[in-house]
């Protein structure tokens, strides 16, 4: 099984898909001439992202996610720059053609900005379970005894002997 890999001003080349993924993005980053660095993905003609680069187990074939004899684009990754606030932003979906279709460009650019809002959410969330932690941590009563409110525990439970039962209910008759 194959798929069409088009890129560039509409050159194309085919490519097995009967391997892991990590393997047929080796092969088209080999194909394009692009360095092993660069984050690349493959789309659909309607401009939706596969996210390969995403992926947590690329090693799972790639006859999983795409269909066999259709046509696919590669697109190059956008991230922020290493070092500054927005080192790990979704910039951009950059598709290698030279004249690429506006509803292409549309559809990737909504991708990657939901894309971006969901990791800013994701970023959100855990930061408020950090402040959650260090507010709980706070709240502690200390271990030193200082904490008046606190009650003591009991010595023990009040135990009655049989005599002393009796004698009480001796004087209440």
């Amino acid at each position: 099984m194959f798929i069409y890999i088009k890129h560039g001003d509409n050159q194309h080349f085919i490519a097995n898909i009967n391997c892991a993924v990590h393997r047929l993005l080796h092969y088209t980053r080999n194909k394009v001439g692009l360095p092993k660095t660069e984050t690349i993905d493959l789309c659909d003609e309607t401009g939706t992202m596969k996210l390969f680069f995403l992926m947590k187990i690329p090693g799972d074939y790639a006859n999983k996610f795409l269909t066999a004899r259709n046509t696919y684009y590669i697109c190059k990754v956008a991230r922020g720059t290493p070092g500054t606030q927005l080192a790990n932003a979704y910039l951009a979906f950059v598709p290698l053609l030279k004249n690429p279709d506006h509803t292409l460009l549309d559809a990737l650019r909504t991708q990657c900005d939901m894309l971006e809002k969901s990791r800013l959410k994701m970023l959100r969330l855990q930061e408020a379970k950090k402040a959650v932690k260090i507010d709980s941590s706070v709240n502690l009563p200390s271990k030193s005894g200082d904490d008046k409110s606190r009650k003591l525990p009991r010595k023990g439970p009040f135990q009655k002997t049989r005599a002393a039962f009796l004698s009480k209910k001796g004087k209440q008759s």
